[in-house]
């Protein structure tokens, strides 16, 4: 018997070598009669503090639709080869925090995310995003590892 969900979360940093992967993967952990969501998280980053740059505040924020909108075609694009009745979101925030939220609002039974196996003093500077979704998550996770990518391209 192989192992099925009925409602997946492929977790998706649409810019990663690991996306169609964490697709496929997603793909076929979801029961037949099952629902897949792939999600985006969009980061909202501003490059200026001061009261007295609201015009770069302006520019990034069009910036941040500009991304929203490329984000929301490439993950259209992937489930469209991957898993065409896969619902799509690009959501705005943190990537561990969106699809915790994400996953407890649909009830999900399992979130699919990849993880790069970064080294002590990345994880230490840069976090771990996939660390941080097992902490949160309020259901299974399973991890996409760079071992497992290679292993399907054998």
């Amino acid at each position: 018997m192989a192992l099925e969900f009925n409602k997946v979360i492929a977790v998706i940093d649409i810019d990663d070598h690991l996306a169609p992967v964490i697709m496929q993967t997603a793909a076929s952990l979801t029961a037949a009669s099952g629902e897949l969501h792939a999600i985006d998280s969009n980061p909202f980053i501003t490059t200026f503090e001061s009261p007295y740059a609201a015009g770069a505040i302006e520019t990034d924020s069009k910036a941040h639709q500009a991304d929203a909108e490329r984000r929301q075609e490439a993950m259209e694009a992937l489930t469209a080869r991957h898993a065409q009745n896969a619902t799509v979101a690009v959501l705005d925030g943190d990537p561990s925090r969106d699809a915790a939220s994400y996953a407890k609002k649909i009830d999900a039974d399992l979130i699919v995310i990849g993880s790069h196996q970064k080294t002590w003093w990345k994880r230490l500077l840069l976090g771990s995003e996939s660390s941080d979704m097992l902490r949160e998550a309020p259901c299974a996770v399973f991890v996409v590892t760079e071992a497992h990518t290679k292993r399907l391209q054998a």
